[in-house]
């Protein structure tokens, strides 16, 4: 029988033992969702867990390639992070990287609780005027050419890489070839890629590609 992992688990990832601790230990006391603490990244055991809670101050781009490895190595987990420079366009990013959420480093136990059901919920959660801002980079997006914005807005590089190949209408198998990847990780490229332009079949990307891609 595959194994399924625990509703409502929470890992909570960071530098400082302490933090991931304290964390962890307010998540179980204040709610109803069962926490564990780790202070080095073990992908073998994030498999258990539904929401992964990046507490780390390594800087922005260490913070997105930890975001991406994550997911494309489970697309159906969510990661929130906790704390890096804040800005739109951090946000973005973030969001880009396939973050689920965005939480100040001072938000209460409870707003972090409030937090975690939401993006368990299937939201996208950052603070009120972030969200402002991100609605307005989005409706500039979508007053401009499709395709000359969105797939560098929200496409990593690798991504783009699959999105070109995609368009040529080969299989994941084909392009795990011509990328030197697995077929499991071509499939998750292309699973994401569709996610973020919003379309449902593989069919239908051709439409957002330009030169630039």
């Amino acid at each position: 029988m595959m194994h399924q992992p625990p509703a409502e688990n929470v890992a909570v990832l960071s530098a400082h033992r302490y933090r991931a601790e304290s964390i962890a230990l307010a998540l179980k006391t204040r709610s109803a969702f069962s926490a564990q603490a780790f202070v080095r990244l073990d992908f073998e055991a994030l498999a258990d867990f539904e929401i992964v809670l990046v507490d780390l101050d390594t800087g922005l781009e260490p913070v997105l390639e930890l975001v991406r490895s994550i997911t494309a190595r489970y697309p159906r987990a969510r990661v929130v992070v906790v704390g890096v420079l804040e800005s739109e366009e951090t946000v973005v990013k973030l969001a880009a990287a396939g973050a689920r959420g965005y939480v100040l480093p001072e938000t209460s136990s409870e707003q972090l609780v409030h937090i975690l059901h939401s993006v368990r919920n299937g939201e996208f959660t950052c603070p009120p005027y972030i969200t402002h801002a991100l609605f307005s980079h989005l409706a500039y997006l979508a007053s401009s050419e499709p395709s000359s914005l969105l797939p560098s807005a929200v496409l990593t590089a690798q991504e783009r890489k699959v999105l070109q190949l995609l368009s040529q209408n080969l299989t994941n198998k084909e392009i795990a070839a011509r990328l030197c990847i697995s077929q499991y990780t071509a499939k998750n490229h292309v699973h994401r890629i569709l996610k973020k332009l919003g379309v449902r079949h593989r069919s239908l990307v051709s439409r957002w590609l330009s030169p630039s891609c």
